[in-house]
């Protein structure tokens, strides 16, 4: 009876340790791995998709200076010399 209750007692200590390793290896790493892989991929969708974002927000953004007139000479144009004399002692 005493070495019976030993043997089972025996037995049932190396089906846990063994258990608790079988477990540990294939559930907690495979999970894990999962698990950062899910992290990395919606981490990527999230960069992704602030990017996109805020390039739609640049190009929505009025340029200042697509509307305005450069060269103030273009709608009418005026001589900045005319009027002007070559000699001013020919007069």
């Amino acid at each position: 009876m005493k070495n019976t209750f030993l043997i089972g007692l025996i037995a049932l200590a190396i089906g846990l340790g063994a258990g608790y390793y079988y477990g540990n290896t294939t559930g907690v790493k495979s999970g894990v791995e999962v698990g950062k892989a899910d992290l990395l991929a919606e981490q990527k969708k999230v960069a992704e998709d602030e990017a996109k974002a805020t390039q739609d927000k640049i190009l929505e953004q009025v340029n200042p200076f697509s509307d305005t007139n450069v060269n103030p000479f273009e709608s009418e144009y005026v001589n900045p010399f005319e009027g002007t004399t070559v000699n001013p002692f020919a007069k």
